[in-house]
C-alpha cells in the first residue's frame, strides 16, 4: 500500500527519473491473459469435465475421472511455470519469484521429505498445486496493478506532452 501510495506520487512529479513500470508490456499483456486463463478455467473445467463424464457412462470409475483431471490441472500448472518464470525474469520481479519458491516448490519438497511413505502421499501433494493457483491468482492482481500503472504513466506522459505542444502553439500565436 505504501508502496503504491509512493509509486503515485511519484509518477504525479515532473522532472523526477522514475524506475521503468514495465520492461516489455507485450509480455505482461500476455502473462496476465494467461493466468487469467490459469485461475478461470480450471474450476469450472473440472466440474463439466466430471459430471458430462459421470453422467455419459455411470459406469465410468470416478477415480479415473479424477485422476484424468488432476493430470490436466498439473500439466497444465508445470506447462505454464517456465513462461512464468521468463515474465517474471524479463520484468526484473524476483520477489515474485521467491514467493514462488515460499509458496509452491518448499511446500512440495516438505510433504516429500514428511509423507513419503505415508499411504495418502497424492492427497497430499495436491497441497502445493492449490498454493500454485493461489500463487497465481495473487500475481494476477499485482499484474493487473502494474499494467494500470503502465497505462496510467503513458496516459500522463501523453498529457504532458500534449500540454507542452499546446503552451508551444499559444506562444506562436501570441503577439
Amino acid at each position: 500500500m505504501l508502496i503504491r501510495l509512493i509509486l503515485k506520487t511519484v509518477l504525479q512529479t515532473d522532472g523526477v527519473k522514475i524506475k521503468k513500470l514495465v520492461y516489455n508490456i507485450a509480455l505482461v499483456e500476455k502473462l496476465s491473459k494467461i493466468l487469467f486463463v490459469q485461475i478461470v478455467v480450471p474450476l469450472p473445467l473440472s466440474f463439466i469435465f466430471l459430471f458430462n463424464l459421470a453422467i455419459v457412462r455411470m459406469g465410468v470409475d470416478i477415480v479415473l475421472l479424477l485422476k484424468i483431471l488432476l493430470v490436466i490441472i498439473i500439466g497444465a500448472a508445470v506447462l505454464f511455470t517456465p513462461f512464468l518464470f521468463y515474465v517474471l525474469i524479463k520484468e526484473k520481479r524476483y520477489g515474485w519469484i521467491t514467493i514462488y519458491f515460499f509458496m509452491v516448490v518448499l511446500p512440495y519438497i516438505i510433504i516429500l521429505l514428511i509423507f513419503y511413505n505415508f499411504v495418502l502421499l497424492g492427497a497430499w501433494l495436491l497441497v502445493p498445486v492449490i498454493l500454485f493457483y493461489f500463487y497465481c491468482f495473487l500475481l494476477k492482481s499485482s499484474v493487473a496493478d502494474w499494467l494500470k500503472d503502465y497505462y496510467t504513466h503513458a496516459d500522463y506522459e501523453e498529457q504532458k506532452r500534449e500540454s507542452v505542444k499546446r503552451k508551444q502553439d499559444e506562444m506562436r500565436w501570441s503577439p
